[in-house]
């Protein structure tokens, strides 16, 4: 087929020496090489030389917004390997080819976009005929992944829905679609299809075609997934059903399928215009996961209550049974994560306090985060205010100190808290903890371990000397940020009160104005505003979102309450 085309004879008349280079340190006459490892890989060829060789032609070819002439002069190649079915690893051409058309002025259009005049918008021009046989191609993964070429044209995307036949390449059309049709002029015919086609597959046969239609059809009406949702939650929720969606369920953006879980995810995050909904839609999840033994809808409710729980203080109410109800749970993930819902809740939690300290020696562990079943519950229920989690709680918090950097965690996921966070809360048992707390500080600081710092901050919060006896140096106070003028304070809070963007010296902001004694008539509708937004005043995304937005409401509820 290669031959039959004379590639190479083409590939040598082209005089590469005299053309613009992507960079100085990636020559255009590297090109040729690298096409011919390409096409002359095969079954034998090993994988890395593979990779390197698919690698190395993407720094020839391509410079994120440019489209030089190296690439304008390889584009017929490129489309001569992409549909070579001999060609290993076409997908990763079509890929390449998706690139260089975002950078050519035409992006890929027949009527090659752009000015008329320009070269790449020639080449591109040239070549569609033979870059749109991609999209019929056999094989389906090739013909998903060209739809990126199309990923903006109602028209060419609604040719192949009615084509397509393979589900993979149907429900990332369909997503596709959606967010094509929202992008257009509402007035076109093909928005009027594509909604006709989208509430047609709602009362189809096939179920994950329903969800993949709703969820397509949320860019044009962002309430359709609050309509659908117990359609939604029967087809999610059904056992028979969740893996056939980590077969099929692929995007334009992945090269993997998303399995049911990340779906209902997608469709927690759709239903949030309607915080009622989306919260009973995971307790139902979590119900139902407890009804048919399905441990997985089980977690994924306990994820997106979580999500959602550092996000907006009007869920805690509904996370609570939630959280309780599953903390007897048989499996370890599902206990743990259960057990660290509630330490977030804090006081909330406090009704199910004995249920908590049972689990104190629960030595369940996550598969994918740190600590124990028991380790969490010793937290929730020194939030709490419990007695029970005191003791043994310091030896219990160093440990992992011990022999490693502390626990491991990727910021924004479920995680132990920090030491200080679980401690410095807990000066009203200072007496009891002192001890404990003293003997790590001098085992910390005789080994150079990773808390003396976070310990002697614990003590300084309780009021107590931070210094082992002997150690003559006298500890500095911690730093603190100057407090702005009030007219600053002012401006700062109504900014954020208007705007919404975290921002550091917010916190200071308050500080001022308690200092200061009074409040402007427009700080305190600001602040009043702030008292009822539904959402985290913090800087961070995961449990310390919670605690330093209780802090930051409680400092905003002592100025309300200024006469």
């Amino acid at each position: 087929m290669r031959e039959a085309r004379d590639m190479w004879g083409a590939l040598d008349a082209v005089d590469w020496r005299a053309l613009e280079a992507v960079g100085p340190d990636h020559p255009a006459t590297d090109v040729p090489k690298v096409l011919r490892r390409i096409a002359r890989a095969d079954a034998t060829t090993r994988p890395e030389a593979v990779d390197r060789a698919y690698g190395d032609l993407q720094e020839l070819l391509w410079s994120p917004g440019r489209f030089t002439d190296v690439g304008t002069a390889a584009l017929p190649f490129l489309v001569d390997l992409a549909l070579d079915p001999e060609t290993l690893r076409r997908p990763d051409l079509v890929d390449l080819l998706t690139c260089l058309a975002c950078d050519g002025e035409d992006g890929g259009r027949e009527d090659g976009g752009g000015e008329a005049d320009s070269a790449p918008a020639a080449a591109w021009r040239r070549q569609w005929p033979r870059i749109r046989r991609l999209l019929h191609d056999g094989d389906p993964v090739v013909r998903r992944t060209a739809l990126r070429l199309i990923a903006d044209r109602t028209g060419p995307l609604l040719e192949r829905w009615h084509e397509e036949r393979d589900l993979s390449v149907r429900v990332a059309l369909l997503l596709t679609l959606g967010r094509a049709a929202a992008d257009e002029d509402p007035t076109e015919s093909t928005n009027a299809e594509v909604r006709a086609v989208l509430d047609g597959l709602l009362h189809g046969e096939n179920p994950v075609l329903r969800v993949a239609a709703v969820i397509a059809a949320a860019p044009l009406d962002p309430r359709a997934p609050l309509r659908a949702h117990p359609m939604l939650l029967e087809i999610l929720s059904d056992p028979v059903l969740a893996p056939e969606f980590g077969k099929v369920w692929y995007t334009l953006d992945r090269e993997i399928p998303y399995e049911r879980n990340d779906v209902a995810a997608g469709v927690v995050e759709l239903l949030e215009l309607d915080m009622t909904v989306a919260t009973s839609f995971v307790a139902a999840l979590a119900e139902t996961g407890s009804r048919i033994g399905d441990a997985d809808l089980r977690r994924c409710a306990l994820d997106e209550a979580w999500r959602l729980l550092v996000a907006r203080p009007s869920v805690e109410a509904a996370v609570l049974p939630l959280a309780a109800g599953l903390l007897a749970d048989p499996d370890d993930d599902v206990r743990h994560q259960a057990a660290h819902l509630m330490a977030v809740l804090g006081h909330r939690a406090a009704p199910h306090a004995d249920r908590l300290a049972a689990l104190l020696d629960d030595p369940g562990e996550s598969k994918f985060f740190d600590g124990t079943v028991g380790d969490h519950a010793r937290w929730a229920l020194t939030r709490i205010g419990d007695p029970r989690a005191l003791p043994g709680l310091v030896e219990r918090l160093v440990a992992p100190y011990r022999d490693v950097q502390g626990y491991g965690f990727f910021p924004g996921e479920p995680r132990v808290p920090e030491v200080a966070h679980v401690l410095r809360p807990l000066r009203a048992h200072a007496g009891v903890l002192l001890p404990a707390v003293r003997e790590a500080l001098g085992d910390e600081v005789s080994r150079a371990g990773w808390l003396v710092e976070d310990l002697r901050k614990v003590l300084q919060a309780w009021g107590e000397n931070p210094l082992l006896p002997g150690e003559p140096t006298p500890y500095p106070q911690p730093w603190e940020p100057p407090l702005p003028e009030p007219a600053q304070a002012e401006a700062t809070v109504r900014a954020f009160a208007a705007g919404g963007q975290w921002h550091w010296t917010f916190p200071t902001a308050l500080d001022a104005l308690t200092r200061h004694g009074t409040l402007t008539p427009p700080v305190r509708e600001a602040l009043t505003a702030l008292a009822a937004a539904d959402r985290r005043f913090s800087e961070y995304g995961d449990y310390r979102a919670v605690l330093q937005d209780e802090e930051i409401r409680a400092r905003i509820d002592r100025l309300l309450a200024q006469p």
